[in-house]
């Protein structure tokens, strides 16, 4: 790995966030009170004072510095902290945050202490958070883990082959970085359904012609924390594979005991007799036109389709279920359960997907740590990218065991990748050989033999095409694509 960057260096080079309102998550909206932060709505408040009082650059600076003394102390008293008492919401810090230097980049970028009519804002100080923990944990990165829907991926969609994610996470593989997709998505160890929602990126494995071992650094946790999964390559193959890695193994030593393989079975299967009755008490009484699912080791509402009308006729939810419904869905679940909470002994989390509401055995934060413990790395040498870190989100749990970023969009993934790149490995961005690289894969269209255009005969009844099948993200489930329009 190269040397560590000055902050000099770090400041003066090419800096960006991309934040487009209109691509901003529905489901991580902050406008109501069970969607706020309370280290972020904080911030935003101390740094007012700095906007009311004349707005200078001076007073931002010397808020951000009083705010770095109390992280630096919340890390060595933690509950008995200043900052505790101020936030009682914060959680641990795994490294030191560099809050000054990331405002004064993102002030010399985004003229913050220019303005005259609008304060710093919430998704403002997210960033500048971002950028401040990137700094930190800088050249010891050692394990980056994702989320995928909305992280990686549209949510309910599919990793693009041609999406310049796949050039940085080949770059970070490359470097010697384990990279993990840590994923609600639970197929149990089926490597096959997992390949479908990435195998853009599994094909860009192998068009990388990256080795053996490099492969094996990629990995996949299904289900929260249950099922994973490493990338294989075997000759000749033109994607890469992803092959079940037996619970004993990364479930072994000290690490061990906490992971969900020391979890019974019995218990498991009554908390989830809680969250399941949970979920059909709500769909009866909010008229719900949904399907629940059971899996071994979650309970989830997903649209129910044209099936669901007839059971609700006067219902909704059929295509979509509401934002609102699945919030309330999902906040009804915590309650119920809150009622067993003292009998449990593992954890858990309740989430709204955005399409979907899920409670699940076990935790992304169990995952983490798990990993940690697998790959012999600590908590300040791992970062989690993730969307859901609000109160009903499943990425907030990683807070407690290793350095967050929390983003809305994968194309702000896309940005902070490409601070990943250059504050732990010293490299330059990746556009331009992420572009050469897609113009090297542009589709070419086969010419017929004698070099003439190809007609279509009259006399020739059209073919009805076959449409292709499609995996239901939900339950893995093979089916028709819808047709296309015409």
């Amino acid at each position: 790995m190269p040397s560590e960057p000055t902050a000099s260096a770090a400041s003066s080079a090419a800096f960006d966030i991309l934040c487009e309102p209109s691509e901003l998550s529905t489901r991580n909206t902050d406008d109501v009170a069970k969607r706020q932060d309370g280290l972020i709505d904080w911030i935003k408040g101390m740094l007012m004072h700095s906007f009311v009082l004349g707005n200078q650059t001076e007073s931002y600076v010397t808020t951000m510095k009083y705010i770095e003394t109390l992280i630096k102390e919340h890390r060595i008293k933690g509950n008995s902290s200043r900052l505790k008492t101020l936030v009682p919401t914060v959680d641990m810090f795994h490294t030191e945050l560099h809050l000054v230097e990331a405002f004064n980049m993102y002030n010399a970028k985004y003229s913050v202490t220019s303005r005259k009519h609008v304060p710093p804002t919430f998704h403002e100080i997210r960033h500048i958070l971002n950028l401040s923990q990137l700094l930190a944990i800088n050249v010891h990165l050692k394990m980056v883990s994702f989320d995928g829907d909305q992280t990686l991926y549209s949510d309910g969609g599919n990793f693009e082959e041609k999406s310049g994610l796949s050039y940085q996470i080949i770059e970070l593989i490359r470097a010697g970085i384990n990279v993990v997709v840590i994923t609600a998505a639970n197929y149990e160890h089926n490597g096959s359904m997992y390949e479908l929602r990435l195998q853009g990126l599994l094909r860009r494995f192998a068009k990388a012609r990256l080795s053996p071992a490099e492969i094996a650094r990629f990995h996949v946790m299904g289900g929260e924390c249950h099922y994973l999964l490493r990338a294989q390559l075997t000759p000749g193959d033109t994607i890469a594979h992803l092959i079940a890695v037996a619970h004993e193994v990364w479930q072994s030593g000290e690490g061990g005991k906490n992971c969900p393989m020391s979890w019974p079975i019995s218990a498991r299967e009554s908390f989830l007799d809680v969250a399941e009755a949970s979920f059909r008490a709500s769909q009866s009484e909010l008229k719900i036109r949904a399907r629940i699912l059971r899996k071994k080791t979650s309970v989830g509402m997903i649209p129910g389709g044209e099936a669901m009308v007839k059971v609700f006729p006067g219902g909704h939810g059929k295509d979509k279920i509401k934002s609102e419904i699945l919030d309330e869905v999902a906040l009804r679940a915590i309650e119920d359960i809150a009622k067993i909470k003292s009998d449990l002994i593992f954890p858990y989390c309740v989430f709204n997907g955005g399409r979907d509401c899920w409670v699940d055995v076990g935790t992304k934060g169990v995952a983490a740590k798990c990993l940690q413990s697998y790959f012999h790395v600590t908590p300040g040498e791992c970062i989690h990218i993730g969307d859901q870190f609000l109160a009903i989100g499943n990425d907030i749990s990683t807070r407690a065991v290793c350095a967050t970023v929390w983003i809305e969009t994968p194309k702000e993934t896309y940005k902070i990748l490409d601070h990943v790149l250059r504050f732990s490995l010293g490299k330059d961005k990746m556009e331009r050989a992420a572009a050469a690289a897609a113009a090297d894969d542009l589709d070419r269209v086969t010419q017929p033999a004698n070099g003439g255009v190809p007609s279509l005969s009259l006399d020739v009844p059209e073919v009805p095409a076959v449409r292709p099948k499609v995996m239901n993200v939900y339950t893995g489930e093979m089916m028709s694509a819808p047709a296309t329009p015409k």
